[in-house]
């Protein structure tokens, strides 16, 4: 029997189901009720045989990847600190090795240098060092770069990081009159970056220092944060820290996410972003699971828990390191797997099958079904991006199957008691 008849057959079978109730105990959306036995054998059986039908949805899959990436914008990040700070090694602790340098900053602004990449939504304009030039010729042509980029927003600057290295032992006059011109007169939302920070003694009292001396002339209003060029000194420092203040510092939602799925060094924070679009597409599902039988909206269950798989992969930066190829498997794949997954979890998510429940805990059923989905496909693409994976198939073939989409279906179903 094809998936559309068994479909329209288990829709019948429930509303007789519904009628043989209504008829015995009068409507009462929302209560309990025992399934007669002469419908459960039927019901399971198929149930058992059911499989979403998926065509068209591994295009919608790609088609969904693009519109997601399309939606988000780049934010731009402004990088100032002396020639040897340290930060072409802070843009890659933060952003990886991925951004290159580009030539479309104006010929007449000299001096700056836009680094970005087509894989990833990000940025970053960074400066010669300001003691190659005269204080007043590097604020006169910082003040142009920035006047030449306001007219359009996509090109103004959203925040600076301005770099200090904990090795110089001084904040400059200098330096605080450039954070004071970018913060007041600029309004440009900067925080102070003290780079090679594993060159600070172990109690950070360097840091601690020149931190005070920030903090004497801005207060709060301009953050310090430390950093390392050490990976594992960097575990104790405040790189996640910088990662929050330069989200929270966007002023664009699009912007944020942008930030999110460029950076690298904070896989929580991508997890946060994951799970925010997961609550998203778990209200769509409760409002398809809201009809009195939610195994018959499971086409559009499965439809709606495809986009919300191309969105996770896309916050990951997954979908950036696929070949057009792969794309095409993994997108078959995922489909493939979610419409099973559907099926089978229908029953399985019913508090107690024998039951049949009114439209509020059917809507709660479609919904805890996509959130435990959602929350299966944040796992596994935590695997991945933890393995450091590159692009190739196999590991994919290894982490994206049945059985550990299942696995983590049922540790959701622990964690939330289902």
């Amino acid at each position: 029997m094809s998936s559309i008849n068994s479909l329209i057959h288990l829709k019948t079978d429930f509303d007789a189901v519904l009628m043989h109730i209504e008829i015995r105990h009068g409507k009462n959306d929302g209560q309990v009720f025992l399934i007669p036995l002469q419908y459960q054998n039927k019901l399971l059986f198929i149930m058992s045989n059911f499989v979403i039908p998926t065509d068209g949805l591994k295009e919608k899959f790609e088609k969904q990847l693009n519109e997601f990436k399309a939606s988000i914008k780049s934010p731009n990040v402004l990088l100032l600190g002396q020639t040897g700070v340290g930060k072409s090694s802070l843009i890659n602790t933060i952003f990886g090795e991925d951004l290159a340098a580009v030539s479309d900053i104006k010929p007449e602004t000299r001096g700056f240098h836009k680094y970005n990449s087509p894989k990833i939504p990000i940025n970053v304009i960074d400066s010669e060092g300001y003691e190659l030039a005269n204080p007043d010729d590097f604020k006169k042509s910082l003040d142009q770069f920035i006047e030449q980029n306001f007219a359009e927003a996509n090109q103004q600057i959203h925040i600076c990081w301005y770099c200090i290295s904990i090795s110089s032992d001084r904040v400059l006059p200098y330096d605080l009159d450039n954070i004071e011109y970018l913060t007041k007169q600029k309004r440009i939302p900067t925080c102070v970056v003290f780079t090679q920070c594993d060159n600070d003694t172990p109690e950070g009292s360097k840091a601690k220092a020149l931190s005070e001396v920030v903090g004497g002339s801005f207060g709060r209003h301009v953050p310090c944060f430390q950093v390392s060029n050490d990976p594992e000194i960097n575990k104790e420092l405040d790189i996640n820290k910088l990662i929050d203040w330069s989200v929270n510092n966007l002023n664009d939602d699009n912007l944020k996410a942008g930030f999110i799925i460029a950076q690298k060094a904070d896989l929580n924070k991508k997890e946060d972003k994951a799970n925010d679009r997961i609550k998203y597409y778990a209200t769509g599902a409760a409002a398809i699971g809201a009809s009195p039988i939610p195994m018959s909206d499971a086409i559009l269950l499965t439809a709606l828990q495809v986009g919300m798989a191309s969105d996770i992969f896309s916050i990951y930066g997954l979908d950036a390191k696929m070949s057009d190829n792969l794309k095409n498997v993994v997108g078959s794949k995922v489909v493939s797997m979610l419409g099973k997954t559907v099926a089978g979890n229908l029953i399985k998510l019913i508090p107690g099958f024998g039951q049949i429940i009114g439209p509020a805990i059917n809507a709660a059923v479609a919904s805890t079904i996509t959130g435990a989905l959602g929350y299966a496909l944040v796992q596994i693409t935590k695997k991945a991006i933890e393995a450091e994976w590159s692009g190739d198939a196999q590991l994919l073939e290894m982490l994206f199957t049945e059985e550990m989409i299942d696995k983590y279906v049922e540790e959701y179903q622990r964690k939330n008691k289902q």
